[in-house]
């Protein structure tokens, strides 16, 4: 397999400022969204340095009507209780991705005549959205307008093939595949509750590796999600973690 690290992980949004010791991505023209716009460490700062970088970013953020804080920290480095009790303290919520990757030829081929995956084009983008709409809910409803509206907007040149699953000919589920010149990342990935353990899933991701052959298939799991079990089981092997705090509502 290649060498594969977070840096192979797409990153939506724009580039505002970017220097040995961090990347700042400010979007305005999608301000809900949080990964577009949050500062990414390369390396770990001080407590002093992140408490104006804090100030910072709520200044930047305020003045394009983004209401979270969002803080990436580098790869592979743990935080410790000192961390921890700093992050709770300034009101931020604390979450754990896991990078993983498998080769698309050691994951297993799943069939199911119940169960047809299909590109998404002109015919199928509004099931699409209406499946992305119910998994974007919770974040609340600008962020649901904007997050379709870019989609719509976006789909057919964007960077992303999307998919779409139907189980009887209803929408149960989506998946996105990020291809480039060495792997090809999964995101976006989500199965309906009244659709899950009947293996949509399943049969999604195999198709997924079909598209990506020869190249490795690569995903970010919540470290506190039950799902990153269901990935080992099916032979994705564990590469490395970051840290990721959001503050919401500023």
């Amino acid at each position: 397999m290649v060498n594969i690290t977070l840096s192979n992980i797409f990153q939506p949004g724009n580039v505002y400022v970017e220097d040995a010791y961090k990347t700042i991505y400010l979007t305005p023209q999608m301000p809900l969204i949080f990964d577009a716009n949050k500062w990414v460490y390369k390396q770990m700062p001080s407590i002093q340095q992140w408490k104006a970088d804090i100030a910072t970013q709520t200044d930047f953020h305020k003045q394009q009507n983004s209401n979270h804080l969002t803080f990436t920290f580098p790869e592979n480095v743990a935080l410790d209780q000192q961390w921890l009790g700093l992050i709770s303290q300034e009101q931020f919520e604390l979450g754990l991705m896991e990078l993983y990757a498998i080769e698309p030829q050691k994951f297993k081929k799943y069939i199911d005549s119940e169960v047809e995956v299909k590109v998404v084009d002109a015919h199928t983008i509004d099931d699409y959205i209406s499946v992305h709409s119910q998994f974007a809910a919770p974040y609340g409803e600008g962020y649901v307008k904007e997050s379709t509206n870019m989609i719509k907007n976006q789909y057919i040149n964007d960077a992303k093939t999307r998919l779409i699953a139907y189980r009887q000919g209803v929408p149960a589920g989506i998946l996105d595949l990020i291809i480039d010149e060495t792997t090809v990342e999964i995101d976006g990935f989500g199965v309906l509750t009244c659709h899950q353990r009947q293996g949509v899933g399943s049969v999604m991701q195999s198709f997924a590796a079909e598209l990506a052959m020869p190249k490795p298939l690569i995903l970010i799991a919540d470290g506190e999600d039950s799902a990153k079990d269901m990935y080992v089981k099916q032979g994705y092997v564990f590469i490395s973690f970051c840290y990721h705090i959001v503050k919401e509502d500023i």
